[in-house]
């Protein structure tokens, strides 16, 4: 019979528990059997007024396992790719290991705001590329997600935006008939409207190029009913690359850094603090360098006190278009964040998840420093969304 086992991600113990002790795995003999998804209760949205935010992907743009250094093996010949514990590849690790924290789909968060006056909460995703469809199935039923109202975008490349079409399914849309009982078509339910899509002019524009058919009037059968199943957005221009906004009720700056060259790639920052000053949440999925203007607002932000900072951290190895482990250390010394979790990890060049974590763990002692490797399927606990 096929094999039983325990699909929840931070579970530690030798059995499967309670919620997965039922749920069979594919027989190789006998091909697929019926498959019964685990549901544990979803985490509760975060107190009024304030924000979580749930890691929907931490990795590179090829996502880990890297597909080369699986079918290739070449990740045999970097240090860090070698884990200790077993002498496996990282990339091997985390093939052969379903729950393995160095499996890491393309950079994306989701931001979730509970809003005082006791409405549902806000649901706001950063970026989404090339896995976002698997990497929203094994990460929003933690929380009970099942939809977003708006999707900011950090730049215009296949790992932040080549997963925009299938942001259909996460949009609530119900069937439309006729009065003969005929179908019709769809139209959005639960007073839902179009997801908004923002980003600043130029990455709004190659999405544009990409989606031709997203970015134009729905084809309709009549006033309010589509005739097909497609993605209903609306695009919303950033003014500046430094600007302040709202969505879904959180309060957001975007701030440039360069991706490369002088590239622009957005940061974002949520929540505010200390009078607007300060913000308790700072997000940079990629960078390889941070504008003079841009490092001195955010030195500003730090004075005021930065609860989490996330950043990328892409390899131990410089790089031409990311930052290294090193330089993103040096980067959150000179802001000091209560806590930083770094992000854009190819795991094999950085080194098997858990391992690097105990190794960040000895600049607490040392520098004081709070910083780990986020993971897949992190929630991140409730802050505030102003003080």
């Amino acid at each position: 019979p096929p094999s039983k086992v325990c699909l929840c991600k931070d579970f530690t113990g030798a059995a499967p528990c309670e919620c997965c002790a039922a749920v069979p795995l594919v027989d190789p003999f006998r091909g697929a059997v019926p498959f019964r998804s685990p549901a544990p209760p979803a985490v509760p949205p975060p107190p009024s007024g304030e924000f979580d935010l749930l890691v929907i992907g931490s990795g590179v743009s090829t996502a880990v396992p890297m597909l080369g250094h699986v079918l290739r093996r070449e990740c045999k010949g970097q240090a860090t790719a070698i884990r200790r514990s077993d002498n496996l590849t990282v990339c091997e690790e985390a093939l052969q290991n379903p729950l393995s924290r160095n499996r890491r789909h393309n950079v994306s968060v989701l931001l979730r705001y509970s809003p005082p006056d006791g409405g549902p909460p806000g649901l706001v995703m950063v970026d989404a590329g090339k896995t976002m469809r698997q990497a929203v199935m094994e990460s929003f039923p933690k929380i009970g997600a099942d939809t977003v109202q708006a999707l900011l975008v950090t730049h215009g490349h296949a790992d932040a935006m080549m997963g925009i079409d299938d942001l259909r399914d996460l949009q609530r849309l119900e069937h439309v008939f006729d009065d003969a009982g005929g179908f019709e078509g769809y139209r959005p339910s639960q007073g839902s409207g179009p997801l908004k899509v923002v980003s600043n002019r130029d990455t709004l524009q190659r999405i544009r190029e990409t989606y031709p058919y997203l970015c134009k009037e729905p084809e309709l059968v009549r006033p309010g009913v589509m005739m097909r199943r497609t993605l209903w957005l609306e695009m919303q221009q950033l003014e500046d690359d430094d600007s302040s906004f709202t969505l879904a009720g959180l309060p957001v700056r975007s701030f440039p850094v360069w991706h490369g060259g002088t590239y622009v790639s957005l940061g974002f920052a949520f929540g505010t603090k200390a009078g607007g000053r300060g913000h308790p949440l700072v997000y940079i999925s990629d960078v390889k360098e941070v504008p003079p203007q841009t490092m001195s607002w955010l030195e500003g932000v730090a004075e005021a006190g930065i609860d989490v900072l996330m950043v990328d951290a892409l390899s131990r190895e410089g790089h031409s278009t990311h930052f290294s482990l090193d330089d993103a250390l040096n980067f959150i010394r000179r802001l000091r964040p209560k806590r930083a979790l770094l992000v854009g990890i190819a795991s094999c060049e950085v080194g098997d998840h858990d391992e690097v974590n105990e190794e960040l763990a000895a600049l607490m002692a040392s520098e004081g420093l709070d910083v780990q490797l986020a993971h897949d399927g992190m929630l991140l606990p409730p802050l505030p969304a102003s003080e």
